[in-house]
């Protein structure tokens, strides 16, 4: 948020300066007061559409500065054609081309100076919060787990305190804190922001009364699921037991099935219809001429939907005959099934356009866990806790999974998928809906996951 805010200055200032560069001084454009907000808010807007479905808001990025740099180059390409066609519609008489060209020449400098002092800052330990945890057994060693792979970042661990002597004590004894005073003098002498509740059993073992202090005294106090959860984007699937979904405040059925999702489905899968058709015809024509007419356009496949029904999903035809013989089948890296079109296709996700017909008809949404296949269903429901949960919403052309985490083909990465399928429908919304959308470009833009 504060990267966002800190960027949007950065993009009406560059607008400001390239407009007052153009007319000759600052006076000029203050006499436009109309004309001048119209065409900022007009590039602001564009332009954080173009950096968000670019992905340069995720955390991630601040660990290859080398593909941020090329996303932001690309971003105010893009951006650049995005508002170049907004000013043919509605041409601005008093706006020169070159006044474009410096504002967009202003924008990527200060974008990038933005970035580097935000990356250089943003794990400052001066900003880091302060975080004590209650528990060295096994749910404190996934706290640790995911603090060492980097899902979890922007704090700073302060140490792990047993509560009567654990026998089942897993983290390393360098990192365990034997308090000599109460909990909430700890609290005090470490300057502590925020406790994490860790322990495998909580019965008899919680000090219950000394938390609550610390909380009343201003220190956040937090679940364990909820805090990898608040972190990473994900429900921890080992952390995770009925009763916190029964008590949790998400996981609404009503939410899953609401109206205005539907209405927004077949809305927008109408309207995508018809512009989608064009490229639906050129490529259908693409697929029958590589094959010389001897094999379908189409691709139908039994998947598994809404309450464990099945139903053909529809896809353009990407692999050759036969692909299947041996039995169902994990699409791999580089698969030699695939043809010279379907490789372009599954590439540009153009193969996925057919299933908005499957929006249409109510067998799928846009937004939602994606749909596998029986034969996969069958072995990872029996592997994997909770995995038919995915099953009590509709599937989506594509998810929080799809924009998280790299394409899955193995029963391991089903399971990492379930844990942001799970924080879906437990924090669905219509906003977080359209995030998910615009977050899509991305993947399709820089080729994310497809095989």
């Amino acid at each position: 948020m504060w990267l966002g805010a800190g960027e949007i200055l950065v993009l009406m200032s560059s607008s400001y300066i390239a407009l007052s560069l153009a007319l000759g001084n600052f006076d000029d454009v203050q006499n436009r007061p109309e004309s001048l907000v119209i065409y900022i808010g007009a590039f602001v807007g564009v332009m954080l559409f173009s950096l968000f479905a670019s992905g340069l808001y995720q955390m991630r990025m601040a660990d290859n500065l080398r593909s941020t740099m090329v996303r932001l180059a690309v971003s105010i390409l893009i951006g650049g054609i995005l508002t170049g066609g907004l000013f043919l519609v509605a041409p601005p008489e008093w706006i020169a081309p070159n006044v474009v060209g410096v504002c967009f020449a202003a924008a990527l400098l200060g974008l990038i100076g933005t970035r580097l002092v935000f990356y250089s800052i943003c794990d400052a330990s001066a900003l880091q919060r302060q975080v004590l945890v209650i528990g060295a057994g096994d749910r404190a060693v996934q706290l640790a787990t995911s603090i060492d792979q980097g899902l979890i970042r922007g704090i700073s661990l302060c140490g792990f305190v047993p509560i009567n002597d654990q026998k089942n004590r897993r983290i390393n004894e360098n990192d365990i804190i034997y308090p000599d005073q109460d909990l909430i003098a700890l609290v005090e002498e470490l300057n502590i922001d925020e406790i994490v509740i860790a322990l495998d059993d909580r019965r008899g073992a919680l000090p219950a009364e000394q938390i609550l202090e610390c909380k009343m005294g201003g220190t956040q106090v937090t679940e364990l699921l909820d805090f990898i959860e608040r972190h990473t984007g994900a429900i921890n699937i080992e952390s995770l037991n009925p009763s916190s979904m029964i008590f949790s405040d998400g996981f609404s059925g009503a939410a899953m099935g609401d109206w205005k999702k539907r209405v927004f489905d077949l809305l927008a899968s109408s309207l995508l219809l018809i512009f989608a058709l064009p490229v639906m015809l050129i490529t259908a024509l693409a697929i029958w001429l590589e094959c010389a007419g001897r094999e379908p356009v189409f691709y139908r496949q039994t998947r598994v939907g809404k309450r464990g029904r099945h139903f053909e999903v529809l896809k353009f035809r990407s692999m050759c005959s036969g692909a299947e013989k041996a039995g169902a089948q994990w699409a791999t890296a580089n698969d030699n099934r695939v043809t010279c079109i379907g490789r372009f296709i599954r590439q540009t996700r153009i193969d996925e356009l057919p299933q908005l017909l499957n929006v249409f008809r109510g067998e799928m949404s846009f937004v939602g866990p994606r749909p596998e296949r029986p034969e996969f269903v069958a072995n990872l429901k029996e592997g994997i806790p909770y995995y038919d949960i995915r099953h009590k919403t509709l599937p989506g052309i594509t998810g929080w999974a799809q924009v998280c985490y790299p394409y899955g083909a193995s029963e391991d990465d089903a399971r990492r998928k379930l844990q942001y399928d799970l924080y879906y429908m437990k924090n669905h919304s219509l906003f977080l809906d359209l995030t998910i959308l615009f977050q899509t470009v991305q993947v399709c833009l820089w080729r994310q996951g497809a095989r």
